[in-house]
């Protein structure tokens, strides 16, 4: 007989397992918690690696990613640790933020002109805020530098002070005076109403003020407008804010004007 030729078995195909999605999930989540997503992904970083390593023992080998779905988990749960003891870090810097801005807002400090004649005592946010003369120059009463800026960008509160010496504006009386910077004010707003002019006592010195509301270049704006008559010069104090602010700030920028000092 001859010789029978043993044939190979045939080969036996592999099932292809298919990682589970919730593995996956669970690791990107889990990466996402150490650098911006904190306990907002953390948490679901954890239920996702529970679900796959479930769903996985359940598969009857159908499913794999079982490593992944433990990476995820393991890195889900330290990152929920992490982020459980920094809460008390995270509300410990809001207050102390909360307490640093409550500090400067009831705080005063005194704010000074370049060459140190004139003088505001204002909260503690406020700063010299030397770019005002770019606006005042293009849209205040005056053509003239601001001799004083300052503001708190955060509340949009403004101050200026302009300065025009008496021998420049020969026969103007403060009236007078008063009465030409407002009209030029007026000028470059639109829908203006305005307050008449009351007298006050600034640094000794007679004053007059008075507000203008409406709009400049497309926004509502109150202007808080004073003039003083401190012997030598006429100083005009420019305070403003925008007008949906200005029930709240209107007072702050009133005593504002009134610390205004000037020196010979």
């Amino acid at each position: 007989m001859a010789d029978e030729t043993t044939l190979p078995a045939p080969p036996v195909s592999q099932p292809v397992l298919h990682t589970a999605p919730a593995a996956i999930w669970s690791l990107v989540l889990a990466i996402l918690s150490f650098t911006c997503g904190w306990l907002f992904t953390a948490i679901p970083a954890v239920i996702c690696g529970h679900v796959a390593r479930s769903k996985i023992r359940k598969s009857g080998g159908a499913l794999g990613g079982m490593g992944i779905a433990t990476a995820g988990l393991i890195l889900g749960y330290i990152a929920l640790v992490l982020g459980v003891m920094g809460i008390p870090l995270l509300v410990s810097m809001i207050q102390s933020d909360r307490e640093r801005l409550h500090r400067l807002s009831t705080e005063r400090k005194e704010i000074a002109s370049d060459n140190g004649k004139l003088k505001v005592t204002v909260p503690g946010t406020w700063t010299k805020l030397p770019e005002l003369n770019k606006f005042a120059t293009a849209n205040l009463s005056s053509g003239g530098q601001a001799t004083l800026q300052v503001g708190d960008k955060s509340k949009e509160m403004y101050l200026i002070v302009i300065t025009d010496a008496k021998a420049d504006v020969a026969d103007l009386t403060l009236e007078k005076h008063h009465d030409m910077t407002r009209d030029r004010t007026w000028q470059k707003m639109k829908n203006v109403s305005a307050t008449a002019p009351i007298p006050l006592t600034i640094d000794g010195h007679p004053a007059l003020h008075d507000e203008l509301s409406g709009t400049q270049n497309g926004t509502n704006v109150v202007f808080l407008h004073t003039t003083v008559d401190d012997g030598d010069h006429f100083q005009q104090i420019l305070a403003w804010t925008l007008k949906r602010r200005c029930q709240k700030q209107n007072q702050l920028l009133r005593e504002i004007t009134r610390t205004f000092r000037s020196e010979k």
